[in-house]
């Protein structure tokens, strides 16, 4: 026997203050494990309440995206930012998009790739700056052997009261100026 926990994908949740709701970034297809794994993200102030104000999807890849799925019962439409590529992507080469659609719905906001930096509303204290990576796109993707700027992404993510920030990128496939 191994001794050893057990590791879940590449999701983090980001909260600029506490007690506030927070950033999914990326939704893993084990999210239910790891919302009942921490309890800052289960506020109980309803059914199926979450403290996720937002999802950010660095890409469109399955282990970043099929965890949507598992929050398909929410009492919205869930907020979703993501680059023009990966809402392509998510609707027509594996259309987790056009399936929430039939649950809860999908509120889409895009990420520019013009170093514009955005919020997630219900999320406060943190910003965000998409920064576009070359990496491939998933495997369901029409250019996946020709990529294209916003197929995947890295986030500068900034702290607005400390000013502190941090560089999230799991799919940086190779390192640019």
């Amino acid at each position: 026997s191994v001794r050893a926990k057990p590791r879940t994908q590449s999701s983090i949740f980001v909260q600029g203050s506490e007690g506030s709701d927070g950033v999914l970034i990326n939704a893993s297809p084990d999210i239910l494990e790891q919302i009942r794994s921490h309890p800052v993200l289960q506020p109980g102030r309803g059914l199926r309440d979450t403290a996720i104000a937002g999802v950010v999807l660095i890409d469109g890849q399955i282990d970043h995206s099929t965890g949507l799925f598992m929050l398909r019962e929410r009492g919205a439409p869930l907020p979703l930012w993501c680059t023009d590529p990966v809402a392509d992507d998510l609707t027509e080469g594996n259309p987790v998009l056009r399936v929430l659609g039939h649950f809860c719905g999908v509120q889409r906001h895009r990420i520019a790739l013009d170093g514009a930096t955005f919020a997630v509303p219900g999320a406060a204290g943190v910003r965000f700056r998409a920064i576009a990576l070359l990496s491939k796109a998933a495997p369901y993707s029409p250019h996946r052997e020709a990529p294209v700027p916003g197929d995947n992404i890295g986030l500068l993510i900034t702290d607005e009261q400390t000013s502190r920030s941090a560089f999230y990128a799991p799919g940086l496939g190779e390192i640019t100026p």
